[in-house]
Order: structure tokens, then C-alpha cells, then sequence
């Protein structure tokens, strides 16, 4: 570093133009030397004190902070990529796999209405957005953690209403079951979806429910699996008035959690996305910080796809120091692992 001397000499002798006057317009915050010129009226042909200025910048300008940046998109496998387009909506096609996907959904349905008749539960809980049917609610014991479940339905089928049927096996072990709506394809966006589910869990959180509100476990199934995934990154940036703390752990069965293999295929038709968006809106893409335990399950009767999505995102959220577990249930499909639920709670 250049240093002090008690005479104050001439550096600039075109203008006159002292030491000290050189170093008080470089702490002033004119730190280049065209900066420096046009605040002290030096004239761009002068030459002879281009040398001495650069060596007091060097010596009084402060260090350039370091910018800060965020972490890069994870590099997601796409092994998808060389699919055919017969074989790309196959694989993401859950009812490949089995014979009649309709056999499941009416289980659902029964098996959700036998929940309603037989449980004490509130129904439609309007938690502040008008464009879905809310919530439904089912009370456990006094100070029993609260699970939040979100259903699948590749975001444009299904509603909470055939999706209660597992809230009689938890409820009979002591827990609390919210099972949420949201406004589905085309009527709203990905994006929207995940703001009402945000919405919702943040209203639960202000109710008088005599459960334990610091044990809140999430679950989600297939495109639900993807919705939990983006509320427990939304909770860990401390978006929507949630926070890392408002999950205990999270149980997602059979999610997508990179959407740019559905871009192509008649699953987008609805949804209207473009590789931008699917990008944004692919948790599996970003990195993972403050979030809960994680339990990622699939069915052995699976497409490859659907299972090395889980498998992905699992190895992803243990790189990232989550605590992750995996399991592939037998006998289970995409449609029934989930009722899998009250054996992994």
C-alpha cells in the first residue's frame, strides 16, 4: 500500500491536481479511473498521471464484494429423452401397469364415503380461497400429530372427496387427518395449485384443533407426491407465511418430481406447460435446504419412469443433507401403494 506523506504533492500536472484530492474522490466512491477523471475534470488526453492514480486506487479503493450466487439447477437424469413418443407417454402413464385403473378409483370413492359415515368430521372448511372446495377434516385425540394429505390425479382429475379413505386406519390410531382440494386443469395453473395448498396449511395452522400443530406430518400421492414436495421447498424459503419448522416429515408415494418429460405427451394438454415452466415447477430440479424427513414410496407395479423419479429425488435430498428413506412396497401399483400409509406413519 502507498503510503501517507506529509507534502501533498502534484500528480496531475495539467490540472493541478494534488494527492490528497486523488485519494478523497476514490474513497468517495469513484473507484475507476473513468469515473475518477470526469469527478476531478481531467482531461482524457492527459497521460502523465494515469500511472500514480492507479496505484492509489489500488491502494485506497475498497475490495469488489464478492457476488453472491445461487446454487445452479440440479442436472436431473433424462433418460426419457430417447424414448419414442409411444413409449415417453407410456412410462408416464400410471394405468399402463395395471388392467383397469378404474377398479381403484371406485375404491376410492367407496371406501372415502365409508370414512364420511363412520367418522366424526367436518367437511368443505373453506380456508380462504373460494375457487376450490377447501378441506376436510377428521379429529383425532387430544394432542395427536395432524397429518395433511394432498391427492394425486395428474392435477387434473380427483378431488378430496375420494380422497378420506385413509383417515379411518389413522384416525383409529390417535391421529388428526386434513385432506385438501385444490382447483384443478385447466380452471388453474401448477403454480396456483401449490399457492392453495400453501394457503390451506397455513389456515390449519391458525385453528383451535386440539391436535399437536409442531408435528404436522405431509403426505401427497403421485401429482400430489410433486404439490407436498414444492409446499415443503415453499416452507423452507419461508414463503406463504409457512416455515421450515411447520413439518415434522413428509411421506410422498409415487410423485413426479421433474415435469419436463410431460411436455410432450397428452398429460400437458390441460396443463399448458412449456419447458420453462415445467423447469420452474419440477422440485427435483433445485436444490434442497431445511427441509423435514422425507419417506419417498413407490409399488413394485410401477413404470421404470415413476420409480427413477423417486429414486432420483431421493438421492438428491441426501446429497443436500436430508434425511431421506426409500422403500418399494410388493404388490402395490401407483393406485394402491398408498394405502400403504398407516404401516410407514
Amino acid at each position: 500500500m502507498v503510503s501517507d506523506i506529509n507534502d501533498d504533492p502534484v500528480l496531475c500536472t495539467c490540472e493541478n491536481i494534488t494527492r490528497s484530492q486523488i485519494i478523497a474522490a476514490i474513497k468517495a466512491g469513484h473507484q475507476d479511473f473513468r469515473r475518477l477523471r470526469q469527478q476531478l475534470n481531467i482531461a482524457s488526453e492527459c497521460g502523465n498521471c494515469y500511472r500514480p492514480v492507479l496505484n492509489l486506487m489500488r491502494a485506497y479503493a475498497p475490495p469488489k464484494k464478492r457476488k453472491l450466487t445461487m446454487p445452479k439447477d440440479r442436472h436431473f437424469p433424462m433418460p426419457w429423452k430417447h424414448f419414442s413418443h409411444a413409449k415417453l407417454e407410456q412410462e408416464y402413464s400410471p394405468s399402463s401397469c395395471i388392467s383397469d385403473i378404474m377398479v381403484y378409483i371406485q375404491q376410492y370413492i367407496n371406501d372415502s364415503k365409508q370414512a364420511k359415515q363412520s367418522l366424526q368430521h367436518q367437511a368443505n372448511l373453506n380456508f380462504g380461497d373460494n375457487l376450490c372446495q377447501g378441506l376436510d377434516y377428521f379429529p383425532g385425540q387430544p394432542g395427536a400429530p395432524l397429518l395433511v394429505y394432498i391427492h394425486g390425479g395428474y392435477w387434473q382429475e380427483l378431488s378430496k372427496n375420494e380422497s378420506c379413505f385413509m383417515a379411518p386406519a389413522l384416525v383409529a390410531l390417535g391421529y388428526h387427518v386434513a385432506v385438501l382440494d385444490y382447483t384443478l386443469a385447466p380452471q388453474a395453473s401448477i403454480n396456483m395449485m401449490i399457492q392453495q395448498c400453501c394457503q390451506a396449511i397455513n389456515w390449519i395452522g391458525q385453528q383451535t384443533w386440539h391436535c399437536n400443530f409442531e408435528q404436522i406430518i405431509l403426505s401427497g400421492s403421485s401429482a400430489g407426491a410433486h404439490l407436498a414436495a414444492c409446499v415443503l421447498q415453499a416452507a423452507a424459503q419461508g414463503q406463504y407465511h409457512l416455515s421450515a419448522n411447520t413439518f415434522a416429515k413428509a411421506i410422498l408415494f409415487s410423485g413426479i418430481y421433474d415435469l419436463r418429460p410431460l411436455v410432450g405427451t397428452y398429460i400437458n394438454q390441460p396443463l399448458g406447460l412449456d419447458l420453462s415452466q415445467a423447469t420452474k415447477l419440477s422440485p427435483g430440479l433445485r436444490h434442497n435446504h431445511q427441509l423435514p424427513p422425507c419417506q419417498l414410496i413407490w409399488g413394485a407395479n410401477e413404470t421404470a419412469e415413476f420409480k427413477r423419479q423417486s429414486q432420483q429425488y431421493a438421492q438428491f435430498l441426501e446429497a443436500d443433507g436430508v434425511s431421506c428413506q426409500t422403500a418399494e412396497i410388493t404388490n402395490r401399483n401407483h393406485f394402491d401403494v398408498v394405502y400403504a400409509l398407516t404401516s410407514l406413519i
